[in-house]
């Protein structure tokens, strides 16, 4: 579960904008730095000659033979530690200066006699005269710079806070991104009616319009689809009848028989059409009451019982409580039960009906071991007179209506229908019902 977070977090447009505008400050910086750099190069030199003429007064002003006690107050005075050297005279104000200078120290091209470098962390300068060898460095004694700290910090809290608005102005523009991710979604799980907000007034603001004005074209044709059904259904229902009352006056014969046949079957899959459409006012006629969901789960289960290859009830607990229509979530068991065991084997594994609490929902399984669905039928098992059946034969479906109300109802409880299958592995229903 973390993994799958981290992956979505990298994934994320706003994650790739913040490691752009890293990327970009970085950059920004080194250009910056690079700049500053050339300028410090030019005036290097100039700086040097200054620092040499300085270092050669202060061995002027140490005196000839170098008088230790004189280089004692220039340090205290210029923070400057001093090191001398020659054959006859060696002292020094620190003994944390270096008898010797290695590593990787420069000469000045100006002046061979004279070498920089560091040491220890700090800055060393070499300057060899007639009189001798002298050293010197900053004392540790040296005021520190807090200003310049403080600067520095000040620096790298501007420049934080401007990437984090930055980012945070990007993400307010692009939120209508994230209005039509949710869009999508909804409309995924089948909800037309969402509408995704029309707060800006840029490109991203006539692509939510656009979405928003595909959706109601889509809830329009639907909608002119299923009314159609339903008036052709209803009017079916008259010459049906006529029908009927037609055949009762022919003498008894094979045709007559069949005709009867079709015509019984004919006004069953009107009355299923009928009883869909009436049900798609999900929020309408609803009878809600308290139920033990596992009391209704068994008396729906009870006329099961003689069908092969059985019903078995397991890990179900005593008691669960729900607000339902008692008789509309009978008809969606009904529904489910019927499919799992005409896609079942007589000799397959017993259906198996299980319930699991799951965040804010209560979750009922009914899982059986049949022939199982194929990956691209899952995706349309929900459409009205969708059969995975092509060739439609009479023993191994209805009408493809069944779980179309199903999830009609489950929504109308705002719960919902999942669907796992496996071919040959069998199929497993979920019903989510909200909590009380």
């Amino acid at each position: 579960m973390p993994t799958q977070r981290f992956k979505k977090i990298f994934r994320s447009v706003f994650t790739k904008l913040l490691v752009v505008i890293i990327l970009a400050g970085i950059c920004i910086n080194l250009v910056v730095g690079g700049f500053f750099i050339h300028l410090r190069n030019q005036f290097i030199g100039p700086f040097h000659q200054n620092v040499v003429q300085y270092l050669n007064y202060l061995i002027a002003d140490v005196g000839n033979p170098p008088n230790l006690d004189r280089a004692r107050e220039i340090a205290r005075e210029s923070f400057l530690d001093v090191r001398y050297e020659s054959p006859n005279l060696r002292w020094t104000t620190s003994d944390e200066l270096p008898t010797e200078i290695r590593g990787r120290f420069r000469s000045l091209r100006q002046n061979p006699d004279v070498r920089y470098g560091r040491h220890r962390g700090r800055h060393i300068i070499e300057v060899t005269a007639e009189e001798g060898r002298f050293i010197f460095g900053p004392s540790r004694n040296l005021p520190v710079d807090s200003a310049r700290h403080r600067l520095f910090v000040i620096m790298l809290l501007l420049l934080t806070l401007i990437l984090a608005g930055a980012f945070f102005v990007i993400r307010h523009i692009l939120r209508p991104v994230k209005w039509l991710n949710d869009g999508v979604k909804e409309v995924g799980r089948g909800n037309l009616k969402h509408r995704v907000p029309l707060k800006k007034s840029d490109e991203l603001r006539d692509l939510a319009a656009a979405f928003n004005d595909m959706t109601d074209r889509i809830r329009d044709m639907l909608h002119t689809k299923e009314q159609l059904l339903y008036d052709v259904s209803h009017e079916l229902r008259t010459p049906l009848t006529r029908m009927k009352v037609a055949l009762e006056f022919l003498a008894d014969s094979q045709a007559k028989q069949s005709l009867q046949s079709d015509i019984e079957e004919m006004e069953k899959m009107v009355s299923e059409i009928l009883e869909t459409a009436r049900r798609q006012h999900k929020y309408e006629n609803l009878k809600k009451q308290p139920t033990n969901l596992v009391d209704l789960i068994k008396q729906t289960t009870a006329a099961f019982e003689n069908q092969p290859p059985g019903i078995e009830i397991v890990d179900l607990p005593s008691e669960i409580e729900v607000d339902i229509d008692p008789e509309q979530i009978k008809t969606v068991f009904e529904n489910v039960l019927n499919n799992a065991i005409k896609y079942s084997q007589p000799d397959s594994a017993p259906i198996q009906i299980s319930a699991k609490y799951e965040e804010s929902y209560v979750v009922v399984q009914i899982r059986d071991f049949g022939m199982g669905i194929p990956a691209e039928e899952r995706a349309h098992i929900f459409e009205p007179f969708y059969r995975v059946d092509k060739s439609r034969a009479k023993d191994t479906g209805g009408y493809g209506l069944g779980l179309s109300l199903c999830k009609t109802i489950m929504e109308a409880h705002d719960g919902k229908i999942e669907v796992q299958s496996r071919p040959q592995e069998g199929t497993t229903v979920s019903l989510f019902f909200p909590l009380i």
